[in-house]
């Protein structure tokens, strides 16, 4: 049986001197900006998972140094009117965002609109927490295992399909792939969302969903979904009779998604390098790790290291993976 993720609950060593640089830190920042207030913007709705991590950041933030931190939601275009409002704010360091790193990666790809380059133009300072896909078979599907799946696909063409959040995400990018890897030809239903998606292919009228991994967690423990394949390196530890893509042979599937905070470029490289220490502190705390890890979230190994290594190397796959699946930006 392979291993599964586990989260280290020890407290780590030299907890209390990060805490404490971080709370000279904040009291610096704050007194750079009148009010004292950091903003964390968000691209999504209040309640989705990723104003979930950033408010869970923002309150240990505030537990840890005394920060006055204030989460703002400016939903829409798919996180694109949270980028565009910290492009806009001055480069000091006190308006941040919350971003999953495949967002900001591929909004410029899928939408000719969104005119920014993602590396260029932001300084990674933090990944906060990380997060595989999977996928679900529903009633309409047949079958308990993506082998079954594939052939059930392959007989019954007119009804092989699966629901993603939306056009131009990873999900829709990772579904093409899969079609291509067992030459089947699944059918993309783009919802505005993942709720509708869920509830339809519950409902029996799409086949299949291709969703983050903890939110297939309490489908599969109630048995309303048969989850197939999880994307993450490992087996996720509240899924762990779930294989993984390269268990299931299919390596070209294998994807991990993060949660980033990210700071506009021109930041003052001093300004980074604090807050760099600062979410490292936060990240460290005994508090933060049990919240992320009951989020269903796996904590990021070297949260502030090589950022932007890995967001040139990922740009570079989610441009193939949406190369390779017909997809065209659109306005």
């Amino acid at each position: 049986m392979p291993k599964s993720r586990r989260h280290d609950m020890k407290r780590p060593r030299g907890l209390g001197k990060l805490i404490a640089v971080a709370l000279a830190l904040a009291a610096g920042l704050a007194q750079a900006q009148p009010g004292g207030a950091i903003r964390l913007l968000v691209g999504f709705p209040a309640g989705g998972a990723p104003d979930a991590v950033a408010r869970v950041f923002a309150e240990h933030l505030r537990l840890a140094s005394g920060a006055n931190v204030v989460v703002e939601n400016r939903a829409g275009a798919t996180g694109k009117l949270a980028i565009d409002a910290v492009l806009a704010a001055p480069a000091g360091g006190l308006t941040l965002m919350v971003m999953p790193s495949s967002s900001l990666l591929l909004t410029p790809m899928v939408l000719k609109s969104a005119n920014y380059d993602a590396v260029r133009d932001f300084s990674a300072v933090s990944a906060l927490a990380e997060y595989g896909f999977g996928m679900a078979l529903g009633p309409a599907a047949q079958g308990a295992t993506l082998a079954d799946f594939s052939a059930w696909a392959k007989s019954h063409p007119d009804k092989a399909n699966y629901a993603t959040p939306g056009l131009g995400t990873p999900q829709h990018f990772l579904g093409a792939e899969l079609a291509r890897q067992i030459g089947a030809p699944l059918t993309h239903v783009p919802y505005r969302g993942g709720g509708n998606a869920v509830t339809d292919v519950l409902g029996g009228q799409v086949a299949a969903l291709i969703t983050t991994e903890q939110l297939l967690v309490p489908y599969q423990a109630q048995g309303k979904l048969r989850a197939v394949l999880v994307t993450s390196p490992q087996r996720n530890a509240k899924l762990p009779g779930v294989p993984t893509a390269r268990e299931s042979g299919l390596p070209q599937l294998e994807a991990v998604d993060w949660f980033g905070l990210f700071a506009r470029a021109g930041t003052p490289a001093e300004r980074l390098a604090e807050w760099q220490t600062r979410a490292d502190a936060v990240l460290a705390s005994p508090g933060y790790r049990k919240a992320i890890a009951d989020m269903g979230y796996a904590l990021p190994a070297q949260p502030t290291a090589g950022l932007e290594r890995r967001l040139e190397r990922e740009r570079g796959i989610w441009s193939e993976r949406m190369r390779v699946s017909g997809f065209k930006a659109t306005e």
